[in-house]
Formats: C-alpha cells, sequence, structure tokens
C-alpha cells in the first residue's frame, strides 16, 4: 500500500506539473511571433524569436528589449535557446497577462507574496502596461569562462546586427531611451556584461537571479562604474534576485558594492527559486514590467 501511495504521489505531482508547465488558459494571440536567422556575415550563426504586439504598428512603435536565456537552454543549439523564452518559459502568456490584469498567484505560479501581489496590480491600475516588442537571441554559455571579455563576441551582434534589423522589419522606436536587454542567471550575466560593454545602446539594463561569482564582483563594479560615467548610459539598472536563488549572497554583496548606486540603480528581493517555475512565474512577468515602466513610463 505504501509502495502504491507513493507512486500515485509521484503521477499525481507529474501530472501537476505538466498542467502547470503546459497552461492554456491565457489567449495569446495578441502576441505575435517571429524568427530571424542570422548566417556568419551578421555573427551568425544566430536566431532570434521576436514578440511583437498585434497592436503596434508604424504609427505606434513600441519599446525593444533583448531578453537572454538562462543555461540549460544554452547547451542545447540555436533552437531550444531562441525559442526558450517562449516553448520553455511562457514569455507571451505573461505578456497576455499583463495585458488583461488583475494578476493572480497563479500566474507565478504561487511564487508571490500577497503584498507584492497586491503593489504589482495597483501598479498596473495607476499605468496600465502599454507593450514591449521582446528579441529573444540565443544566448551562448560564457559560464565556463572566468573572464568577463568571454562577453564580447555576443556584445558585438546585439550591437551591429541584433537591433539594427529588428529595428528595420519591426515597429520598434529608434532610440537608445526605448531599448532594454534583460536576462535570467546566464542570460543576467550576459545583458550585465552586454551593457557595460556598450553603454550607449540601452535605456534599461536587468538581470535575474544574474549568474556570476564572487570573485569576479571587483572587476564587475568596475565595468559598471565606468559603463555610468560614460556621457551617454542606461538611464536604470535592475538586479533581482529570489529568497532561494543560489546566487542570492553574491548579488547582495554585488548591490552593497555598488553603493553610491550608480543613477537609476534598484536591487529587488522576490519570492522563488533558482529554477525554471521562477521563469515561468515571476521572472517572465517582473522582466516586462519593470523594462515597461522604465522605457515607457520612466519611472525606475
Amino acid at each position: 500500500m505504501l509502495r502504491r501511495r507513493s507512486w500515485l504521489g509521484g503521477c499525481l505531482g507529474l501530472l501537476a506539473g505538466c498542467c502547470r508547465q503546459n497552461r492554456t488558459d491565457v489567449d495569446t494571440s495578441e502576441i505575435r511571433l517571429h524568427e530571424l536567422s542570422f548566417g556568419p556575415e551578421e555573427g551568425g550563426p544566430q536566431r532570434v524569436v521576436v514578440l511583437v504586439p498585434t497592436w503596434a504598428n508604424e504609427h505606434h512603435k513600441l519599446p525593444l528589449v533583448i531578453a537572454l536565456h538562462g543555461r540549460g537552454e544554452a547547451n542545447r543549439g540555436l533552437d531550444v535557446g531562441a525559442w526558450a523564452w517562449v516553448r520553455d518559459y511562457g514569455l507571451d502568456r505573461s505578456a497576455a497577462r499583463l495585458r488583461q490584469p488583475p494578476l493572480t498567484r497563479d500566474d507565478f505560479l504561487g511564487l508571490i507574496t500577497p503584498s507584492h501581489l497586491d503593489r504589482l496590480n495597483d501598479s498596473l491600475r495607476t499605468n496600465p502596461w502599454r507593450g514591449l516588442v521582446v528579441a529573444c537571441p540565443y544566448t551562448p554559455d560564457i559560464l565556463g569562462h572566468s573572464d568577463l571579455d568571454a562577453a564580447v563576441p555576443m556584445a558585438r551582434f546585439v550591437k551591429q546586427y541584433l537591433i539594427p534589423k529588428v529595428r528595420k522589419r519591426f515597429p520598434v522606436i529608434d532610440s537608445r531611451q526605448a531599448t532594454g536587454i534583460d536576462g535570467v542567471s546566464l542570460g543576467g550575466r550576459m545583458a550585465l556584461l552586454v551593457a557595460t560593454l556598450y553603454p550607449e545602446q540601452f535605456g534599461a539594463v536587468g538581470t535575474l537571479q544574474a549568474a556570476f561569482r564572487d570573485q569576479e564582483l571587483p572587476m564587475l563594479v568596475q565595468r559598471i562604474r565606468w559603463a555610468w560615467q560614460q556621457p551617454v548610459h542606461p538611464m536604470a539598472l535592475r538586479i533581482l534576485t529570489s529568497d532561494h536563488d543560489p546566487f542570492r549572497p553574491t548579488l547582495e554583496k554585488l548591490a552593497s558594492m555598488l553603493q553610491p548606486a550608480p543613477q537609476g540603480f534598484a536591487f529587488d528581493l522576490v519570492a522563488g527559486p533558482h529554477d525554471i517555475d521562477f521563469n515561468r512565474g515571476p521572472g517572465g512577468i517582473e522582466m516586462l514590467r519593470w523594462q515597461e515602466r522604465v522605457l515607457v513610463h520612466n519611472k525606475t
């Protein structure tokens, strides 16, 4: 009987996990999906999935955000990585829900406190989510490198090829102030390093559970301070971690070492683990909402 109960419990848990991963209760038809390919002459091979709201057009352009995925998808090839924010993390669903508040605990897979949920819904009532165009490139795995310059090839691709092509092909606002970069774990690491290499390209720089090591922090702080000392630099920088993120202690040290803080700096602690459920729940929503607040509403 005990074995049967354990087996049944495991099956029910697996079924619940599958249902949670494949939520189909939200209409995502207002978020159109496009795929771009880049050959060697354009910094590739690269593949990029672009999420474009249907209400964006030549007369109503939206800000652009570059969203970078985590390490698990990086090691599964270009197609898996480029589609990670949609197929694995459900970013189109998160965008659709932000468009149709109020948000619920189910949207966060339960990974949110009641007070935080109330604040987010109050914010959406005051400043409704107006949308973003989100470009999701394949993010190469640079976590095996201790040299922060491992991000240079990706940074060049983003600046020289990705941003220009997306601005040419889709209804996005063609300005630094309306361009953001963000990412989770490996993607958060990459986003911050790309932004410190080319600070003049971005209005908002966000990270979710960014994968950094303690020994890298002194050099990273130098790079952030250099970037924010440039004549043209981002309006806002956000470092977000969660209560069960293994990178939390390192990111808390980073926030402390950045004092006095750069312009527009925010350090946020939310609920959740460092796993794919965080990306599907709090991660995607937090990224979309914060980037839109900075790039559309000019709120840091």
